[in-house]
């Protein structure tokens, strides 16, 4: 479970800003949405969360960010050799920080223990990584820590002895420009691979839903384990749709796009595709197929998120969604962070984190005033993260009336047309 994730000095977030999955006070209503920890620093968590600001405010930015900071976990050593280049972007509207380290760092639960792990690099190195650990019940451990020390050229290091493994060689193996644990598992450590698993395996970052491919949903089909599911999940979205075909089909020289070098072109047409197919009824009863082409934006969506989200909800992970809102009717919305929200259906613990400009969550019960935040830029342009509950709403106050008049700040400023 996520409790929160800070970043500074990347893209357009400058000071060090913090999101954060904290439940509020009991008497908010985000409380029965709530998930039970063990542990008294931070006992609920919420399932889902919603983050609204003005285009190019730094919501996508955020969600980004996240993206990195798995990716670079991930493959840092794995993916890159000496030397290379580490594709991050610091805060270019200010020359002292366009020259300094971007931060990333996540604190989180698993198996009971709380985890607190973060770095900071700039296009060169690893300026700094750290990783504590608090088990339930126990005191704060400090299982390592190295900084770039720039007078010497060199890392100081510390890793707690207690670690089960080579942590000499865990050291020496760790090139500037790749992580510590990244190195470590992939030299086998055991010791570090829950945080390193966690994040890996149970934090999942989606780019604009409109623009996924839907290969993660169709593998799900052929493999027959998921089709009923992920039917059931379209039906109840009330698409019309009766059945799926998943099949593999070789691309037709037609199908190849214009423009590709002949190796490639080869290459897809000696490949195999999963080719989608939705069934529907005509007014007589029978089937028709359909391809997904021939199907809507929000019905192609729907396909694409089908699958992950399935899986999210099943295996109890945390899933970040960036616009979520896209070609989807706010009921279609509703329905999907509803499932997170359903204490039957998400059995695991699995959150939702989402960007959206869709302002009618904020209407009636169906959030409540810790699940929303929002992002908007200071006069210097940096992205600046406010939740909700800093603006001190009465209760029973009407949300979304509130933001659209700007009680919580965070809309576009539009200026007229001179």
């Amino acid at each position: 479970m996520l409790i929160e994730f800070s970043v500074s000095n990347y893209r357009s977030f400058l000071e060090r800003q913090t999101f954060s999955m904290a439940a509020g006070p009991v008497r908010n209503r985000g409380a029965l949405h709530a998930l039970d920890t063990v542990h008294k620093s931070v006992p609920r968590l919420l399932r889902s969360a919603a983050i609204y600001g003005p285009n190019a405010a730094g919501k996508s930015n955020l969600v980004q960010a996240m993206w990195l900071f798995r990716d670079f976990v991930v493959n840092s050593a794995k993916q890159t050799q000496e030397g290379d280049e580490i594709i991050v972007s610091p805060f270019k509207l200010s020359i002292k920080s366009a020259s300094e380290p971007s931060e990333f760092e996540a604190v989180f639960i698993e198996n009971g223990t709380r985890y607190q792990y973060g770095f900071s690099v700039d296009g060169k190195r690893v300026h700094e990584e750290w990783l504590f650990a608090v088990p339930q019940g126990g005191r704060t451990q400090h299982w390592f820590e190295r900084t770039y020390n720039k007078k010497k050229d060199c890392y100081d290091w510390y890793i707690n002895p207690t670690l089960k493994g080579n942590r000499k060689v865990w050291k020496d193996s760790t090139r500037d420009n790749a992580l510590l644990l990244s190195t470590a598992l992939q030299l086998k450590s055991m010791s570090l691979r829950e945080p390193f698993s966690w994040i890996k395996d149970r934090f999942r970052v989606l780019t604009t839903p409109e623009r996924m491919l839907p290969f993660f949903s169709a593998h799900q089909c052929y493999e027959g384990q998921w089709k009923d599911k992920i039917l059931r999940f379209l039906e109840s979205s009330d698409l019309g749709i009766t059945d799926i075909i998943v099949r593999e089909k070789k691309l037709s020289q037609e199908e190849v796009p214009d423009g590709l070098s002949e190796e490639l072109k080869k290459k897809m047409l000696d490949s195999e595709f999963l080719d989608v197919l939705t069934k529907h009824k005509d007014e007589n009863g029978d089937d028709v197929q359909f391809s997904l082409d021939e199907e809507s934006d929000g019905t192609n969506v729907l396909f694409s998120l089908a699958g992950p989200w399935l899986d999210v909800l099943e295996n109890g992970l945390v899933l970040i969604v960036d616009e979520l809102h896209n070609s989807l009717h706010p009921h279609i919305l509703r329905f999907l962070i509803g499932l997170f929200h359903d204490r039957e259906f998400n059995r695991n613990k699995a959150q939702l984190i989402f960007t959206s400009h869709d302002t009618s969550l904020m209407s009636g019960d169906f959030m409540g005033r810790d699940q929303f935040w929002f992002v908007e830029k200071n006069k210097g342009q940096a992205s600046e993260l406010t939740p909700l509950l800093d603006f001190k709403p009465r209760k029973g106050e009407a949300l979304e009336r509130g933001y659209q008049g700007g009680r919580y700040g965070a809309l576009p400023k539009i200026k007229e047309l001179a």
